[in-house]
């Protein structure tokens, strides 16, 4: 009797490990890929997961310290599907490195493409990887040479969809015929020429499908059609180069010694100046007016103020709140260029916009 007691423990122990052998491996195999797939699908794809027993050990190298504390925060809240609802059956050993580097802010990407498709990319990156992977990206997708004017590296990127988001902006910048991207943290903002009002529209959807938390904004013209903006543009920096990219090359033309307006192009670029200071709305535009040096200097001044007051009253009547702009004339005093010639002198008879933050 004692004997067979014996093997009967014997037999019941052999057989208690074999059936938690069976159950406990696939538990672990399963706990370690939730884990995987959840890092993954964060965009966590620096962390590496094994499983030691019930200990889910993270290695790798992190882009920063908040990026290592927060795939260790998403290890320790991955449930196990193999195991019943016990979130708790596994710890998290976090043995990510990570780079001590400077922080940016804002954290900003940049990208520019010219008439005969070449790109310059400049901003910040959280990792050399993943700066790589954007040059790898941009000169896969143009047909025009890219060029990395500044890409730093740093820490500060919103989140980790940061590389997703160039990316998808490439994708809208590689539609336009000529253009620019501008990403200040979480805002994003498209603007340039579309060969048609097909592809505007094309570019439009891509960018209302950013990921979750990033905002999209765009002003994309099409030959013969007005300007259509989408979205608010929420930084002033991007809005400043909205105005600057709209005035480039163009000119605001007054009647001669006088504060009037003149010719279809002024008022076209004003249309499309106004619809832009309505997509900036959170900013105050200010209006300033010069001349050249022809003349009497106090009349030079008097006649630069009431242009500048001119194109308020313009920006105005075309529904942007007068309270959220300034005119002021600067006469001669800031010349742009020598007065010494026709050129020069015409290129000091401007109105110059200057977006800045809402008081």
């Amino acid at each position: 009797m004692g004997a067979k007691w014996v093997w009967g423990t014997i037999i019941l122990a052999i057989a208690s490990l074999i059936l938690s052998w069976i159950f406990y491996v696939p538990k672990i195999a399963s706990m370690e890929n939730d884990i995987r797939g959840a890092l993954a699908g964060a965009g966590y794809d620096f962390a590496n997961v094994e499983m030691d027993g019930n200990i889910a050990r993270l290695t790798g190298e992190a882009p920063s310290e908040a990026f290592a504390r927060d795939a260790a925060s998403i290890a320790e809240n991955t449930e196990c599907k193999a195991c019943k609802g016990k979130r708790s059956w596994h710890v998290v050993d976090n043995q990510l490195s990570f780079t001590t580097l400077p922080t940016q802010s804002p954290y900003t990407f940049n990208a520019i493409k010219d008439d005969n498709g070449n790109v310059v990319l400049s901003g910040y990156v959280a990792s050399q990887e993943q700066r790589d992977a954007v040059m790898a990206k941009a000169t896969s997708t143009f047909d025009g040479t890219v060029t990395d004017r500044t890409i730093k590296i740093a820490m500060g990127a919103p989140d980790a969809n940061w590389e997703k988001v160039i990316e998808k902006n490439i994708d809208e910048l590689d539609l336009l015929d000529s253009g620019r991207f501008a990403m200040e943290n979480y805002t994003n903002f498209i603007s340039g020429e579309a060969a048609s009002a097909d592809v505007r529209a094309r570019i439009n959807q891509m960018g209302a499908n950013m990921p979750e938390g990033y905002e999209f904004a765009a002003n994309i013209s099409v030959p013969d059609m007005a300007a259509e903006n989408v979205g608010e543009v929420k930084s002033a920096t991007i809005c400043q180069t909205l105005f600057d990219d709209l005035n480039d090359g163009k000119k605001i033309f007054f009647q001669t010694d006088k504060a009037e307006i003149r010719g279809a192009e002024s008022f076209d670029l004003l249309n499309t100046l106004a619809s832009a200071a309505n997509q900036c709305a959170s900013f105050r535009i200010k209006v300033d007016g010069h001349t050249d040096n022809v003349g009497d200097a106090a009349y030079n001044m008097s006649l630069s103020e009431a242009r500048a007051n001119t194109v308020v009253a313009y920006l105005n009547q075309n529904d942007v709140e007068l309270s959220r702009m300034t005119a002021k004339g600067f006469g001669e005093t800031q010349p742009s260029a020598p007065n010494d010639t026709e050129e020069g002198r015409a290129a000091n008879r401007r109105i110059v916009f200057t977006v800045t933050q809402s008081e």
